[in-house]
């Protein structure tokens, strides 16, 4: 369990966490954060951070990691939904590949976020030449996934990893961030 959990710490994902970390205030909503060590970068600016998994195991690993009082690991379905809310950043770094019903799910997302937060996902890009996944559900092109995100965010930019804007249909991964820039309905 703990070289499964390591080589996430030596994967892209840790540059993108790297790059986020600089990005992320106030309270923020990690998706499947896997270790947790995402959300210990984060701890840089963030005040509140809360990680969301499916994993158990992931979600014991990260709270005998970071046992932090501004950290809050739980069990996490966001096909189902989340009830907390609302956050400044909501994050989700190679999560939606994994998900089947990825339009459901960011539909929850929007629902979590505060009015003028921010959305960050990124994908593997299924152009480029990586190990794909057996474990993924699909795998998206560059214009698939602003198609499926435009879908619920009126605002997409299409990033490289390091946050520059997306010019190559090939780069890996690929990182979308998106501004809720509208007011959430409440139910009443």
């Amino acid at each position: 369990m703990i070289w499964n959990r390591l080589k996430y710490v030596l994967s892209p994902q840790f540059d993108v966490y790297n790059v986020l970390k600089n990005i992320v205030r106030n309270r923020v909503a990690d998706i499947g954060f896997g270790t947790g060590f995402g959300m210990h970068l984060f701890k840089a600016n963030a005040k509140d951070i809360y990680g969301y998994e499916i994993d158990e195991d992931a979600i014991r690993f990260a709270q005998a990691v970071f046992p932090f009082r501004d950290f809050h690991f739980g069990f996490g379905d966001i096909v189902k939904g989340i009830e907390d809310g609302p956050f400044d950043f909501v994050t989700m770094i190679d999560v939606i590949e994994h998900i089947e019903k990825d339009q459901i799910a960011l539909q929850n997302v929007k629902k979590i976020m505060a009015t003028g937060g921010t959305f960050i996902c990124s994908t593997p890009n299924r152009l480029s030449r990586y190990r794909k996944g057996e474990c993924h559900f699909r795998e998206y092109a560059p214009r698939e996934f602003e198609a499926l995100l435009k879908r619920v965010f009126i605002s997409v930019s299409l990033r490289n990893h390091s946050l520059e804007p997306l010019i190559n249909k090939y780069e890996n991964p690929i990182l979308a961030v998106c501004r809720n820039d509208e007011p959430v309905p409440q139910s009443k």
